[in-house]
């Protein structure tokens, strides 16, 4: 079984993709299918996002937030906007915006999946120990 930082950085990287198979379908003006990959993007992140919250945060924090743990929520919500103002963009069929507001929402991504790759996971190994493998199960199910 891989560490949980392998299987959270996986599941970072199938989003990604995701994402990049909405942006190939706006380029090309096929609507339904970007707001269909989106949807995938966006039901993964999501679930991605809640068992951080829910089970990653807490076994690092030992019931006090961290200053990790601020960073991570707070850059949860602020990606969890730009969620919202792609899916309004696809409603809108304004390829434009769509573009400006993913290339702004990847580069808060691509910061935020570093410093969970190089810390998050790792704090979250250890202290969930033989646990974190049902943590990472929990991306699957």
């Amino acid at each position: 079984m891989a560490s949980l930082g392998d299987a959270f950085a996986h599941d970072h990287r199938r989003l990604e993709q995701a994402l990049e198979v909405s942006a190939a379908h706006v380029g090309a003006s096929r609507w339904d299918a970007a707001a269909s990959a989106f949807a995938v993007f966006r039901r993964g992140i999501e679930r991605h996002m809640q068992v951080e919250e829910q089970v990653l945060f807490p076994a690092v924090e030992s019931g006090t937030e961290t200053p990790l743990t601020a960073i991570l929520r707070k850059s949860h919500r602020d990606l969890r906007v730009f969620f919202d103002e792609l899916e309004d963009a696809l409603t809108a069929r304004d390829a434009a915006e769509y573009a400006r507001i993913a290339a702004s929402m990847k580069a808060l991504l691509a910061r935020h999946d570093e410093k969970e790759e190089a810390e998050l996971y790792p704090a979250a190994q250890e202290r969930l120990g033989a646990e974190a493998t049902k943590a990472a199960a929990r991306l699957e199910s």
